[in-house]
């Protein structure tokens, strides 16, 4: 049963979601381990009616961090081959074809900098602007900020690939359990945010024009990566 949401619930759910798609932590991994993480969102999600089976499951996540954020490399930069880009540039059309980055730096990227920018916000090295986790932050600072308008039209133009980048979570290589599992609870909790913000879903068609553009722009991502050690 859904129930209202008010700035805290959307707060807590866009931040809890956030740190799930940072690069790993000893923090986050001790988070998990214990089932914190799995207890605090089984709560954010119940006001949208999102059935969430709590238990840590044996092997969910790798006995150490960097064995982890290595799970999270393989799946979303390209360890592995097929992944699936955690980026919303890859998935969004050009202005004429992919740039000099390849699938990288495309025009959400670009937009998400001046927003920054005009808000007088750093965002950190390690992401690029487009990242996931960093988009999810962004639709909590304007739930905060009391724009909900402003937070509406961001779900559908910024969050709008989250089903065709769970697509191409499910068609990836990687075995990467924990990331995995919550990009299928993203997808089914924005499934309703968007029923909540009367916001059309995407349609067949332009989830698969979305990731078409991924697959013919995969050439400009570097195929090497680093394992931590």
């Amino acid at each position: 049963m859904t129930q209202d949401m008010d700035e805290n619930d959307w707060e807590r759910l866009y931040g809890l979601l956030s740190e799930c798609f940072k690069h790993p932590d000893e923090q986050f991994t001790e988070d998990v381990s214990a089932g914190r993480l799995e207890s605090e969102l089984a709560e954010a999600v119940e006001p949208l009616g999102v059935e969430f089976e709590l238990g840590v499951d044996e092997g969910l996540v790798p006995e150490t961090e960097a064995a982890f954020d290595n799970e999270y490399i393989a799946l979303f930069e390209a360890f592995e081959t097929p992944y699936a880009p955690i980026v919303e540039s890859p998935y969004k059309e050009w202005y004429e074809g992919p740039g000099s980055d390849g699938l990288l730096n495309g025009p959400p990227a670009e937009d998400m900098q001046r927003r920054y920018a005009a808000m007088d916000i750093d965002f950190p090295d390690a992401y690029l602007p487009d990242h996931l986790a960093l988009l999810l932050e962004y639709a909590s600072i304007l739930v905060e900020a009391g724009t909900p308008d402003q937070h509406r039209a961001f779900v559908a133009d910024h969050l709008d690939w989250i089903p065709a980048f769970r697509r191409l979570v499910e068609e990836a290589a990687a075995e990467s359990q924990f990331h995995r599992r919550y990009v299928r609870l993203t997808g089914e909790i924005f499934a309703q945010i968007r029923n909540r913000l009367d916001i059309d879903d995407p349609t067949t068609e332009a989830i698969d024009d979305m990731i078409g553009r991924v697959e013919q722009g995969r050439e400009g991502v570097p195929d090497e990566k680093e394992f931590r050690e």
